[in-house]
């Protein structure tokens, strides 16, 4: 089901939330992969319903520069796009990391890539955001802003998205997260004359739980809500936005 370019702007900008788990890491180079029944990022089913997984490896994790590389497999291209051949999402990170104590600081460049097979008719979706971010505590901040055109849709450049998250252990290897999320669209579509920031902006929430096994291994479960109007955020019958329930297998090396 085609809904139109404005809902690439909107399941683009769910991309960054990967980095996420690298941020924690003291070592030289860290690296992860995931299994998941759901890839849900930034509040929108990225995999359409469908299973993912998920691989990252940060270079220099300590403090100074750092380059941070990851793929991802989502579903969302096809299905906006039919005729496409786009199942794989490469992002790349070249930030600076400042380390202070019980936190950091860092900010850069993140580049998302989506190589596959287009259609003549279809856009290139590939975009370019820069972000901030600090983290304190069990609890973290992170901005990103798109400095183009995001995700092919016209005169979207300069909106954002505010991620904050709170994590709270309780011995055991368990513990709690949280999450807020605030999508702020920007620009008006010259085709079609929609106001992108009144149409889709929207909020997202999510409540968790995680399981650390020891040896890298960990497990986590979340539900996330994301308050969008299924009549623009829906492919193939399936509404992206909304509650999903997903569970993360991961493996750290």
């Amino acid at each position: 089901m085609r809904t139109g370019s404005a809902f690439v702007l909107l399941l683009g900008l769910i991309l960054p939330s990967a980095h996420a788990r690298a941020d924690e890491a003291p070592n030289l180079v860290y690296g992860y992969a995931q299994l998941m029944n759901n890839y849900v990022s930034r509040g929108l089913s990225q995999s359409v319903g469908e299973p993912s997984a998920q691989a990252e490896v940060d270079v220099n994790a300590g403090a100074g520069p750092y380059l941070n590389l990851g793929a991802v497999r989502m579903a969302w291209i096809d299905k906006l796009y039919p005729g496409d051949s786009v199942h794989v999402e490469i992002d790349g990170v070249l930030g600076y990391r400042v380390l202070f104590s019980d936190g950091q600081a860092k900010f850069g460049v993140l580049r998302m890539q989506f190589p596959g097979r287009y259609i003549a008719q279809s856009p290139l979706l590939n975009t370019t955001e820069v972000f901030g971010y600090v983290a304190w505590k069990g609890m973290s901040a992170r901005l990103n802003v798109s400095v183009t055109d995001a995700f092919a849709t016209p005169d979207s450049r300069g909106a954002w998205y505010l991620d904050l998250n709170a994590t709270h252990p309780f011995g055991n290897g368990w513990s709690v997260l949280a999450h807020y999320g605030r999508r702020q669209s920007r620009g008006t579509n010259p085709l079609t004359g929609a106001d992108n920031a009144k149409l889709f902006s929207y909020n997202d929430y999510k409540l968790g739980g995680a399981r650390d096994f020891g040896h890298g291994w960990s497990l986590t479960a979340f539900y996330s809500y994301a308050d969008t109007d299924p009549r623009l955020f829906t492919l193939n019958n399936y509404n992206v936005g909304g509650g999903h329930i997903s569970v993360i297998l991961e493996k750290d090396f």
